[in-house]
C-alpha cells in the first residue's frame, strides 16, 4: 500500500515540508552546544540528529552554556546531577536530559522513572518545558531556568 503524500502547509508548493531532526532541540544559532553522553546508543544518536553542530565531549568546558545534553546516569543522585547541571547554563538556556524511555528502562539497567527524573529537576529550581524522542529507545525533558529567576533582559525597550 502507497504511504499517503503529507501536503505542504503553502498551498503554491507540493513538496512536503521536512525539518531537520536537530529542530525539535531549539540549539542557539551562534553559540556553542555541548552533550556529554557515554552509552552507545546516546553517542550514535547524538551523531544522527546533530551531526557536526553540536560537539560532544566528556566534561563539560567551564563556565555557563547557552545549550546542554547530559545522559542521566543510572547511578548516583539524580539531584547531585541536577544541581551541578543547574550551575552551568545561562539563565535563558537550555538543558536537555536525556535517559531510557520506560519499556527500555530495563535493558539500559536504568532504575529510575520519567517522574523521579522530571522532580529532580524541578527541586534543582528547573521548570521542565518541552519532551523530545531522542531515539526509539531514548527520550529527553528540557529543563529551564524559570523566568522569575532570570536577571532583566537589558534594552528591552520599556520604560
Amino acid at each position: 500500500m502507497p504511504r499517503e503524500r503529507v501536503r505542504s502547509r503553502d498551498p503554491y508548493n507540493s513538496v512536503p515540508a521536512v525539518r531537520a531532526p536537530w529542530e525539535r532541540f531549539s540549539l542557539p544559532a551562534s553559540e556553542s552546544a555541548y552533550a556529554r553522553g557515554a552509552s552507545p546508543e546516546f553517542v550514535r544518536a547524538a551523531r544522527k540528529v546533530f551531526g557536526p553542530l553540536v560537539e560532544r565531549v566528556d566534561r563539560f568546558p567551564p563556565g555557563r552554556h547557552a545549550w546542554l545534553m547530559a545522559e542521566v546516569p543510572g547511578r548516583g543522585s539524580l539531584s547531585a546531577f541536577f544541581g551541578d547541571l543547574e550551575t552551568r547554563i545561562e539563565p535563558s538556556g537550555s538543558l536537555w536530559v536525556v535517559f531510557p524511555k520506560k519499556p527500555h528502562a530495563a535493558a539500559f539497567d536504568f532504575p529510575y522513572l520519567w517522574a523521579d527524573v522530571q522532580k529532580a529537576g524541578l527541586s534543582a529550581g528547573l521548570v521542565d518545558n518541552k519532551i523530545a524522542a531522542f531515539s526509539s529507545r531514548l527520550t529527553s525533558i528540557r529543563f529551564v531556568v524559570p523566568v522569575s529567576r532570570r536577571p532583566p533582559r537589558s534594552g528591552s525597550g520599556l520604560g
